[in-house]
């Protein structure tokens, strides 16, 4: 999404993004298949918000939805890593200089720096295209290795738990929130295996 492009304004070009193993594309019918199988991980599923059970049904619509096109104001690309399905990350720029990011990854590609790198591309175009001047992130208190994922990245951690603040299968939970400045984003270098 350019900066001259209002959220939420019709069909958008979703850049191709690449860093080391890392590719971040449009999503495609052929991940439906390994999206299943990531939604059905407990890792995933307890951490975020996607439906709980995963079905078949739930990745097709969320492809069907996200192919070309903003959800919900949200430019998302699938991770893929050496030509498979690895993750989903997207980006909320709200208009006026802040994007909002979120992801997942996969079992198979966990623990190889994939997400860090990952986030490191969505939050460089963010402020690169996007014309965001901050990037903000929130995750599910207890979830250490996103936590982490993020630090390495560059954000700044809050001190104080935002509580009640996201809806996770109909109950309000509690979560931890950060943000990065253009000038917090480490080296890309740091991050590549």
């Amino acid at each position: 999404m350019s900066r001259h492009q209002q959220v939420g304004a019709g069909p958008i070009d979703v850049p191709d993004l690449e860093a080391g193993p890392v590719l971040l594309r449009k999503h495609r019918p052929d991940d439906i298949d390994d999206m299943v199988l990531a939604c059905r991980d407990e890792q995933t599923w307890t951490w975020t918000t996607v439906p709980q059970p995963y079905e078949r049904e739930h990745a097709e619509a969320y492809v069907a939805r996200t192919v070309g096109t903003p959800v919900d104001g949200e430019t998302r690309w699938a991770i893929e890593v050496d030509g498979r399905f690895s993750g989903n990350i997207g980006a909320m720029l709200d208009g006026e200089g802040r994007a909002d990011v979120g992801y997942f990854v996969s079992p198979w590609a966990r623990g190889h720096g994939v997400g860090s790198v990952a986030l490191w591309l969505v939050c460089d175009w963010a402020f690169r295209e996007g014309g965001c001047v901050v990037v903000t992130w929130n995750a599910l208190v207890g979830n250490t290795p996103s936590r982490r994922m993020v630090e390495k990245v560059g954000f700044r951690v809050h001190r104080d738990v935002s509580r009640r603040y996201v809806v996770q299968r109909g109950e309000r939970v509690d979560v931890w929130t950060a943000d990065l400045l253009p000038e917090d984003l480490v080296l890309l270098g740091t991050l590549l295996p």
